[in-house]
């Protein structure tokens, strides 16, 4: 199924195959190795933006806590300052022009101290005889009852309220001429003497608009600066145009993260913690391309953050980022053309040696391709021509093979046609000689009939040995009448091995060998001995006469112009019709005669019925099996 899908989206030319292995093993690794490192150095550089922003924050924070420190010090230093208790205890002890002086000499001196911290800070006193001081030109005139009406002094009046408590939110109350900030950050505390009796109350507010707009101001172009209360709602603003988006992103970071508890949930995909503690942290939102850092203040349950645009902190990544992949592209583009030209030089030759091939195929092979081009073209075009000229060579070899075998077999069908017409004559002797009543004229035509009959049979080579003996039998009987005197034939094979098949006439020139050669004109009484037996799964038969053996055979024969031929053609039919199988044809002779052993491989068949009891059918299958 894979090796199927493979194919299927794999090009079927070697060009576009080329080039798309280029491109998925080389470019497209290459590039994913060039996208991952750029995002890795973004990783590296927003966190180490973030450390950077969180030592920022730091920095805030711990100025925004020192002015607020130094505010709590300063109302430490007015309940313990004895001239202003005793002022606020008994005011009746001192005229109302001395008791302003003497306070306002007091909020003097203390706002000489605040010179350095760069914080305004505003003062405000109320004693429990219906007198107020501040330190400021409040906006409306002062009403010592509708003060003590106000949440902070309510505050501090109520049961189980604390001596000391902040206030981030609480309104601008000082004349617009000297402040346009619109919140404040106030102390509300509860004077107190030596006894811990209560004999003031005290506000003390600082302009933290003014301090944080001055002191985010020299860092205002790598960001904005927020103050968010401990829901999660911006107080205050380095940029107020910016309130409202960074509404959306606190949002999402202060309510979808289950911030219930006033701080920033941290089970967002989109935020990367680069602290410890839950007090500092970043959040990089990916959508809106923001970094934004925390850190928590828990003098006011909030939280100053830091805004940071992606853009700007990966400025030079981005710069380098389209450099790179402008860079790349040219060199891929260069590439591929690269590629496409090389590619071309090896399948354009290929692709027009192909159409010569398909050419010279329809040709007949009579057509070469031109020696153009260079290197392995060159060399396949040469190799190629150099097999048609083989190609050519070989056709001509097969077409004169063809032609010998054509007249070949006009030669064998000239020569069953001879046999034919003599079997054809044989047949009109025998029917004269049954007429004239010559018998052994009649005999003679019948066993010579026979003969030519298997001589006729070319298309099977084997045959059973039964049909073999047959024929011995046959030609013995031409023989008797010929020499006139009784000549013995023996067979001593079993039953079996009738069966076994076994070339045609591989034993009948053996038995005309023993005949002619063994007892020729002697007069001797010829006795053969045909012996059949399976050893080691081959087939001997041994033919052996008690003639005058070979070495008086071949004195009597000395003048003889034409040899025999026999025991050659024997080994030859062996050998071409068992091939690669153990075969062999041995002679032993003495003067009281002569052995000849031939083995073969043994190959036994049934018998079987069949219309004119022929056993040709098997012979032919046998010769089938071993002609390989």
């Amino acid at each position: 199924m894979v090796a199927g899908w493979i194919r299927k989206w794999t090009p079927d030319t070697l060009k576009n195959r080329i080039l798309l292995s280029f491109i998925v093993f080389l470019i497209a690794p290459m590039a994913w190795l060039a996208v991952y490192n750029f995002r890795e150095t973004e990783q590296m550089l927003q966190e180490q933006a973030s450390i950077k922003n969180l030592e920022q924050l730091e920095a805030i924070k711990t100025g925004l806590v020192d002015v607020m420190s130094l505010v709590m010090k300063t109302g430490l230093l007015l309940e313990q300052d004895t001239i202003l208790r005793s002022t606020m205890k008994t005011p009746g002890a001192y005229d109302g022009i001395q008791r302003k002086k003497l306070i306002e000499n007091k909020f003097a001196g203390i706002e000489n101290s605040f010179f350095l911290t760069g914080a305004t800070v505003y003062y405000t006193l109320a004693d429990f005889h219906g007198n107020a001081y501040t330190s400021f030109k409040p906006r409306n005139a002062l009403n010592y009852q509708e003060l003590m009406n106000e949440d902070w002094v309510r505050s501090l009046q109520g049961e189980g309220g604390g001596r000391y408590s902040w206030n981030a939110n609480d309104d601008n109350y000082v004349v617009r001429e000297r402040t346009k900030s619109s919140k404040m950050l106030s102390l509300y505390q509860l004077l107190r003497d030596d006894s811990l009796a209560p004999f003031a109350y005290g506000r003390f507010s600082i302009d933290y608009e003014e301090w944080f707009d001055r002191t985010t101001k020299e860092r205002g172009q790598e960001g904005s600066y927020f103050l968010l209360d401990s829901s999660g709602r911006p107080m205050l603003s380095s940029d107020p145009s910016d309130t409202v988006a960074f509404s959306a992103a606190q949002a999402a970071g202060f309510s979808r993260a289950g911030g219930g508890d006033g701080k920033p949930g941290n089970s967002l995909n989109h935020q990367r913690k680069t602290a410890a503690d839950a007090d500092s942290f970043s959040i990089a939102d990916q959508g809106e391309g923001m970094l934004y850092t925390f850190i928590r203040i828990n003098q006011l349950d909030g939280y100053l953050v830091k805004k940071m645009p992606l853009s700007l902190l990966f400025k030079d990544i981005t710069v380098q980022k389209q450099r790179f992949f402008l860079a790349f592209s040219c060199i891929l583009l260069l590439f591929v053309l690269l590629t496409y030209l090389i590619s071309s030089t090896i399948t354009v030759p290929l692709k027009l040696f192909q159409k010569k091939m398909e050419s010279t195929a329809k040709a007949n092979l009579k057509v070469k391709l031109p020696e153009q081009g260079r290197g392995e073209i060159l060399a396949l075009t040469r190799s190629f021509n150099f097999m048609i000229d083989d190609l050519n060579a070989l056709l001509e070899q097969l077409k004169l093979e063809e032609r010998q075998k054509q007249f070949v077999r006009f030669q064998v069908l000239v020569a069953q046609m001879n046999p034919h017409f003599l079997l054809n004559t044989l047949n009109t002797i025998k029917s004269i000689a049954l007429q004239k009543d010559e018998d052994d004229i009649y005999e003679i035509c019948i066993s010579l009939g026979k003969i030519l009959e298997t001589t006729l049979k070319t298309e099977v080579d084997l045959i059973l040995l039964k049909d073999e003996m047959m024929l011995i039998d046959s030609y013995m009987d031409i023989q008797r009448k010929r020499f006139g005197h009784e000549m013995t034939v023996r067979y001593d094979i079993d039953a079996d091995l009738e069966y076994a098949l076994v070339p045609k006439f591989c034993l009948q020139p053996l038995v005309e060998n023993a005949l002619l050669h063994g007892f020729g004109s002697s007069g001797k009484q010829g006795s053969i001995a045909i012996h059949a037996e399976v050893r080691r799964e081959s087939l001997y038969i041994a033919v052996r006469d008690n003639g005058v053996g070979m070495a008086k055979a071949a004195e009597a024969n000395a003048g003889r112009r034409r040899q025999g031929i026999g025991l050659q053609l024997i080994r030859e039919s062996l050998e071409l019709i068992f091939k690669n199988q153990s075969t062999g044809l041995a002679i032993e002779s003495s003067e009281e005669g002569t052995k000849v052993t031939l083995h073969m491989p043994i190959l036994l068949s049934k018998p079987y019925a069949e219309e004119g009891n022929s056993h040709d059918k098997l012979g032919a299958v046998a010769l089938a099996d071993y002609r390989g």
